[in-house]
């Protein structure tokens, strides 16, 4: 192993020294100080020499210095500003050239403007265990640039992201993650990877955005028109999902209650369809008992479709 490594121990404490650098759990820091598992990442991340790639929480540039080699420019953001400022002088050569840095709090950014004035192609990074599942959704939402997404992530947010109709983890960001994209494949990362060492155990999984929102299933029952002018207005595409996600939501504000019994608890519409609603679950194979763990991404789409005054005409005929 090369020793000069950024991410060698030795090498990251003695930064972390230098620069009188302190890590915080509010922020979620945790540093990959493995060089092969860095590396590891890069392969797993299939980079190519003319792609723009973004690093969320790129820390002293461990991961960043593994990247640059492989691509045309990283798009790096710290929210640390003392690590940025780190950041800048360790890697003071290839600023602007080969690295944008971004001091900023990632969860505040405009990804689509970002993407459209970078040309970013993906997202690999060690995320940020406090903001992990959020600012995947958040860039998810706001650009439709990035495909692909090589992330480092805790365990049990990856749990989610698998998880089935009925499995304890399974919940309204289940539905939510695999409405844009689907899963690829992963691979563990010890704790002994990190410093600090995390609580958790953590793995890095490849997401890959979908083409088409509406599954299959769903397909079927859509009018094709409409679905092609959906997927041809941003407008429309952002308006449709901010609303489906409320309603997932919904759905599973109070998960240990039955679905019908958590959406009539948020609001009269609710209760003044809620006769529909029992009809449509059972149309989709559910009683009246149905829990909101029981149901699939189809599922919600076509019970929230059916259900909504604003969307119902989508279908062709009821579910």
């Amino acid at each position: 192993m090369n020793k000069t490594y950024l991410s060698t121990p030795s090498r990251t404490m003695e930064i972390l020294k230098q620069y009188n650098l302190t890590l915080r759990k509010t922020y979620g820091q945790n540093f990959l100080i493995d060089t092969n598992v860095l590396k590891k990442i890069a392969n797993f991340a299939d980079l190519k020499k003319d792609e723009v790639i973004l690093e969320v929480g790129s820390g002293i540039g461990s991961l960043t210095e593994i990247l640059i080699p492989k691509i045309k420019k990283i798009i790096c953001v710290e929210l640390d500003r003392n690590i940025a400022a780190a950041f800048k002088e360790i890697f003071a050569a290839k600023m602007s050239r080969k690295i944008i840095l971004k001091a900023k709090d990632a969860m505040k950014l405009d990804y689509n403007e970002i993407c459209q004035k970078y040309n970013i192609s993906k997202l690999v990074s060690n995320l940020p265990y406090k903001i992990a599942a959020p600012l995947i959704l958040k860039i998810l939402s706001q650009t439709y640039k990035i495909k692909d997404f090589y992330v480092t992530i805790q365990k049990d947010i990856a749990d989610r992201m698998l998880a089935k109709p009925g499995d304890k983890n399974y919940n309204a960001f289940t539905i939510k993650l695999n409405y844009y994209v689907r899963f690829i494949n992963s691979f563990p990362v010890s704790e002994n990877c990190f410093y600090p060492k995390p609580f958790v155990d953590s793995v890095t999984v490849h997401l890959k955005r979908k083409d088409n929102f509406f599954p299959e299933k769903v397909m079927a029952k859509i009018n094709s028109i409409l679905v092609s002018n959906i997927l041809s207005n941003d407008n429309m595409i952002i308006n449709f999902t901010g609303d489906f996600f409320k309603f997932v939501e919904d759905c599973f504000l109070h998960r240990r209650k039955r679905l019908i019994n958590s959406l009539i608890l948020c609001g009269d519409y609710y209760k003044n369809c809620h006769g529909r609603i029992l009809i449509n679950l059972e149309s989709l194979g559910f009683n009246k008992d149905a829990r909101p763990q029981e149901l699939s991404l189809e599922d919600y789409l076509m019970l929230f479709i059916s259900v909504s005054s604003e969307y119902s005409y989508f279908f062709t005929y009821d579910i």
